[in-house]
């Protein structure tokens, strides 16, 4: 993927995400690119039920299983032609790329059904701000861009893109960080975190998802 100067951090271990294979397996047409595919876990677990494949920026090694499937691309300039599958999906790749505005031209340029989209949630809670907490992805050096659900939804609107949904997802485990700070362990400390997570009334969500139709 086209990207700022700054070295990217190896999606080579990334796992699957419950809530983003969801979101696929609900939204997305029969026809799917991966743009930011990373290891391409999600390209690898669908590919015996779905026409899909997947690009990013680089190759990665998980990508020998079913090389013919993959491909080294720049999500600014993709090499299909318009209209080529019915679903684009791009997790985690926005907020490192230099010009992200044209990206999802691309997006919008290549899938003619619809687009399933993650970024980092970075709308901060004042409790946020006054603790001096704040979500990794606001320190992570290759990450250029940085939106809440309003902002993201601005970027796909004015790409030509209609959001049809949009959630938070990934919420943090404020239990097991409460229960350091009290210094418990063991039995102590799970059953902490367990009350913890009944009693909390306001929760942390570290991820956006969208799915946005290309509007007409």
């Amino acid at each position: 993927m086209q990207s700022s100067s700054r070295s990217l951090p190896d999606y080579a271990a990334r796992g699957l995400n419950s809530a983003r294979l969801t979101a696929i397996l609900e939204h997305a047409g029969q026809s799917i690119l991966d743009v930011g595919c990373g290891n391409g876990a999600y390209v690898l677990q669908l590919a015996d039920r779905l026409d899909i494949r997947g690009v990013d920026f680089k190759q990665f090694e998980a990508w020998s299983a079913k090389p013919e499937l993959f491909q080294v691309c720049d999500a600014c300039t993709l090499p299909f032609s318009d209209g080529a599958v019915d679903t684009i999906l791009s997790f985690e790749t926005l907020e490192h790329l230099t010009d992200p505005a044209r990206a999802l031209l691309e997006y919008r340029r290549v899938a003619r059904r619809n687009l399933i989209i993650t970024v980092p949630n970075c709308q901060l809670s004042e409790g946020m701000r006054q603790s001096g907490l704040i979500y990794n992805h606001w320190i992570d050096r290759s990450h250029v861009n940085f939106w809440d659900l309003d902002g993201i939804s601005a970027e796909l609107n004015a790409a030509g893109f209609s959001v049809v949904i949009r959630q938070h997802i990934n919420h943090l485990n404020l239990g097991a960080l409460t229960m350091e700070a009290l210094g418990l362990s063991g039995f102590a400390a799970r059953s902490g975190a367990w009350l913890m997570r009944r009693l909390q009334r306001r929760t942390y969500p570290m991820t956006c998802l969208l799915v946005a139709e290309c509007a007409r």
